[in-house]
């Protein structure tokens, strides 16, 4: 559990430095050195942490539930997204073999081989964009991936639209290629 406990505590302070963590919950860098050595914080220190980053403690404690309260103080909106967007395909994608040919190209050559800009075109629809390029590549589309990730399409230009496909696409082949390892 303390294993788990170091690497939520990493991902609430965006993997700072020690020293940079000690800093804004104001607690001595030994100090936080022990809680990544399997130490875990008093409770009063628990509630510096969720309040400096605005993790939820059940996240924070026992890896439950949604991580973030509101909008985490320390972390862009791209960070946000790529961070509930990995949530949501590892929630859809755990103990799942990856199998495909496609999982082991890089993202350019997987992008080069699935015509994007014609999807848009004519399918106008993220979701079944996303769900044609997996499936053109051998593999099953995880259905609830671009909830959060594609807010907002209806406003998107057709280029944004692109883009936005192509962005969520290198997230998903990214988050499972780490997934796999």
């Amino acid at each position: 559990m303390n294993e788990e406990f170091s690497a939520r505590l990493a991902l609430a302070f965006d993997h700072a430095k020690m020293s940079d963590i000690a800093r804004r919950i104001g607690v001595p860098h030994a100090t936080i050195r022990n809680y990544f050595h399997g130490r875990l914080p008093a409770p009063e220190v628990l509630i510096k942490i969720a309040s400096e980053t605005n993790v939820s403690l059940n996240w924070l404690l026992m890896g439950v539930g949604d991580i973030f309260l509101g909008v985490p103080k320390h972390l862009d909106l791209g960070s946000i997204l790529e961070m509930k967007i990995g949530e949501i395909v590892d929630r859809r994608v755990a103990g799942k073999p990856a199998s495909s040919r496609a999982l082991e190209m890089d993202d350019t050559e997987a992008a080069d081989d699935f015509d994007v800009i014609d999807a848009v075109t004519n399918v106008d629809d993220p979701q079944k964009i996303m769900s044609r390029w997996f499936r053109h590549e051998g593999r099953k589309y995880p259905q609830d991936y671009g909830v959060a990730f594609f807010s907002g399409w209806e406003s998107y230009s057709d280029d944004e639209k692109v883009e936005a496909i192509r962005d969520a696409k290198k997230v998903l082949d990214r988050t499972l290629r780490k997934k796999r390892a």
